[in-house]
């Protein structure tokens, strides 16, 4: 093991991006790691040759660490602590859904049986309220895109990774996506995000009603 971390330290120490200050896994819906991985994707895809991605959607156990800035900020990060951050590999994919099957999907976030939701983390392109108290069916409210309220029958084009993809953590609407575009690897994104030496977003895009 020894032999190859000493093999792999030139790679894992190269500098990749600054941060203003430290992202970090902890909040109920949301963290300000999800939303930062979030977003990278959302910006990797949303060029329309890139296909055109209106948001981005993360799962928040493909988050496995936090990305701490140490010393005086803007912080400096490795590629070593990224990989560490996303270790699995996975690469973008924009897909299509129906506004309506968007919905459905965000309200499968709490399917009949389980005590509570699994968050997916969106971008910051993407905001919505969920009421604790409706039924199922009725938790999302006020579905907005780009801050504007999303009309049902419409198609959408969005960002997920290749694991939510292939319907992991129970998606498996995500399947259906239709029109798919393969996209570049997590880490690139992030690297090309971290290059603007990004800041924790403290907005809440889920806003909790209980």
């Amino acid at each position: 093991v020894a032999e190859y971390a000493q093999a792999a330290a030139p790679r894992a120490q190269r500098p990749v991006g600054r941060i203003s200050a430290s992202f970090d896994r902890a909040g109920r819906a949301e963290s300000t790691a999800g939303r930062l991985i979030a977003d990278s994707q959302w910006l990797a895809s949303r060029a329309p040759d890139r296909g055109g991605a209106e948001f981005a959607l993360m799962n928040p156990g493909g988050v496995r660490a936090d990305l701490l800035c140490r010393g005086v900020p803007p912080c400096p990060v490795s590629y070593g602590d990224i990989f560490t951050m996303q270790p699995f590999g996975n690469s973008l994919v924009v897909m299509t859904l129906s506004g309506a099957d968007l919905k459905q999907m965000l309200e499968d976030q709490q399917r009949p049986g389980r005590d509570r939701p699994h968050f997916l983390i969106p971008s910051s392109s993407l905001s919505y309220a969920w009421d604790a108290k409706a039924p199922y069916g009725q938790r999302v409210k006020d579905l907005r895109i780009g801050g504007q309220p999303l009309d049902l029958k419409r198609d959408v084009r969005f960002t997920v990774n290749s694991f939510l993809a292939e319907g992991g953590d129970g998606f498996v609407m995500l399947q259906q996506g239709r029109n798919r575009l393969g996209g570049e690897l997590d880490l690139d994104a992030l690297t090309a995000h971290l290059a603007t030496s990004p800041s924790p977003s403290t907005a809440a895009r889920i806003a909790l009603v209980e």
